[in-house]
């Protein structure tokens, strides 16, 4: 269990100063704590949650509901394979396998391994997401202390996510190589073709669909080629 809490302790920390800038940009659109505490738990998603807020800022009524309603939906269709990858070894029981769901994240997703138990994965994604729901809250509700200058220097401060999620996805990739390589034989030769393989797919849907809609076949393409080729790489 410690060694599962050290795993959050970073990310968390790290993902904390994304969440709070979150809440002092919501709270100076007139957000109430309250509001803010409700997205976060209900909504949790932060890019969808930064969406959102751009969007009601410029008036969901001229925007139009529906096509707010597009657009966060589109940036978050990738939790449908995540979640149904995630679940797939955890033998739990319909409403718990929800819970679960709804508190996958990007960063609770590369933090996991295929051996994790089923409270570590609990304690992993229920960890990270009561890390964003308080830090969106908490800058939120000190928002009205912290002095103009400090506030704009928060808007320098969303591009750590990137490089979060980089380092986990990194960390992942490469025990699953060493995996592979440690079985013995030829083994050691076919994750890294898996790899390459949902490299190779990747960039050419970036040149066949363009940069801003080849994310959701891509990482459905991934899945596939994961789900079918990459699993023994995982097990072992």
């Amino acid at each position: 269990m410690k060694s599962t809490i050290f795993r959050v302790l970073p990310v968390g920390l790290a993902l904390a100063p994304v969440g709070f800038l979150f809440g002092v940009l919501a709270a100076q659109a007139h957000w109430s704590t309250t509001g803010v505490l409700l997205l976060s738990s209900i909504g949790f998603t932060g890019s969808g949650q930064f969406a959102y807020l751009a969007l009601s800022q410029q008036g969901i009524a001229s925007t139009g509901i529906f096509a707010v309603f597009l657009v966060i939906l589109s940036m978050n269709l990738r939790y449908i394979p995540m979640s149904l990858s995630a679940s797939q070894p955890l033998k739990l029981s319909v409403p718990w396998k929800f819970v679960l769901a709804h508190c996958l994240a990007d960063e609770s997703y590369p933090t996991e391994r295929g051996s994790d138990s089923i409270r570590s994965r609990v304690i992993i994604r229920i960890g990270i997401f009561l890390f964003w729901v308080a830090s969106t809250v908490a800058g939120c509700a000190l928002a009205a202390w912290l002095p103009d200058s400090l506030s704009r220097t928060l808007s320098g401060l969303t591009f750590p996510v990137s490089a979060i999620l980089f380092a986990l996805s990194f960390g992942n990739v490469m025990q699953y190589v060493l995996n592979g390589t440690r079985s013995g034989g030829g083994a050691g030769i076919r994750p890294l073709g898996v790899l390459f393989a949902c490299v190779l797919t990747s960039v050419s849907l970036v040149f066949l669909l363009g940069a801003k809609y080849f994310w959701i076949p891509s990482i459905l393409s991934c899945y596939l080629i994961l789900t079918k080729y990459g699993k023994q790489g995982f097990d072992e």
